[in-house]
C-alpha cells in the first residue's frame, strides 16, 4: 500500500508532514512531493494549489510518478448543511461538481452512470469504524466549484444537490481517481457557516480545521 495525501494549501498538509518520518522530496510540475512513511505506511504528501486543474494535475502526477494504491483529500471546507458546525469534519461518501454540465461526465469521458464519484466502500468503511466515538465526524455528500458561495449560491446547490459541505478542489481529485482506478476518499473540516463566512470566518478558523482534518486521517492510517 502507497497512499497519496493531497491538500490545496500547505497549511493543510504541514502538520502531517511533520508526523512522516524518513521523508525525501521530489519535485514534477512544480510541485513538491514529500515521500516517506507514517506508522511504517508508505505516503506521500504534497499541496497542490487551489482550483481543480491544479488538484487534478497533482493527482495525476501522484498516479503516474509514484504509483499511490489510495488517495486521501484532507483539508478545511464550507459548510452547506445549517446543522454543520465550525470544527465539525465530513467524510465523502460521494463528490459531485456543482458548476460542470452533468452530461459532461455521462455522455462524455468517463462515461459515468451519474455524475457523483463515489468514495471507496472500503476506505468509507473503516473511516466509520475509527472515528465512530467522534460526534462531530458525520459522513456524507460533498460538492465543488470554482467559486466562494455566497448565500444566493448557497440556496441553489442545496436544492439541487443537497450536501454537507463545499469545496475548490475534491471533486476533481476523485475524478481523476476514477479515470485511473485508484481508491479515494476525502476528510474535510469546516472553516465556515452560514452564520459565520467570508475571509474573516476563513482566517479565524482555518488552521484549527485544518488540523482537525489531519488528526481524522492519522486516525484511519494508524487503524490499517
Amino acid at each position: 500500500m502507497k497512499v497519496g495525501i493531497i491538500s490545496a494549501f500547505e497549511a493543510e498538509v504541514k502538520p502531517f508532514i511533520s508526523s512522516m518520518y524518513d521523508i525525501t522530496v521530489e519535485k514534477h510540475a512544480m510541485l513538491s512531493f514529500h515521500v516517506g512513511k507514517y506508522k511504517d505506511i508508505n505516503v506521500v504528501a504534497l499541496y497542490s494549489g487551489v482550483c481543480k486543474v491544479n488538484a487534478s494535475i497533482a493527482t495525476q502526477v501522484l498516479i503516474n510518478k509514484f504509483d499511490v494504491t489510495h488517495v486521501i483529500v484532507m483539508g478545511v471546507a464550507g459548510a452547506i448543511a445549517n446543522d454543520l458546525k465550525i470544527h465539525d469534519t465530513v467524510i465523502s461518501s460521494e463528490v459531485a461538481y456543482h458548476d460542470v454540465n452533468e452530461d459532461i461526465l455521462t455522455k462524455y469521458h468517463p462515461w459515468m452512470d451519474s455524475i457523483y464519484f463515489k468514495a471507496d466502500h472500503k476506505m468509507l468503511s473503516k473511516m466509520k469504524e475509527v472515528n465512530d466515538n467522534d460526534k462531530t465526524i458525520v459522513i456524507g455528500r460533498m460538492v465543488t466549484g470554482e467559486s466562494f458561495i455566497e448565500q444566493e449560491g448557497r440556496e441553489e446547490i442545496v436544492e439541487k444537490y443537497n450536501p454537507l459541505c463545499v469545496d475548490m478542489e475534491t471533486a476533481s481529485m476523485a475524478h481523476v481517481c476514477y479515470a485511473n482506478s485508484v481508491p479515494f476518499i476525502a476528510v474535510r473540516s469546516i472553516s465556515d457557516t452560514p452564520e459565520e463566512s467570508g475571509d474573516e470566518a476563513f482566517s479565524k478558523y482555518y488552521e484549527l480545521a485544518a488540523e482537525k482534518s489531519v488528526a481524522v486521517v492519522q486516525r484511519y492510517l494508524s487503524a490499517i
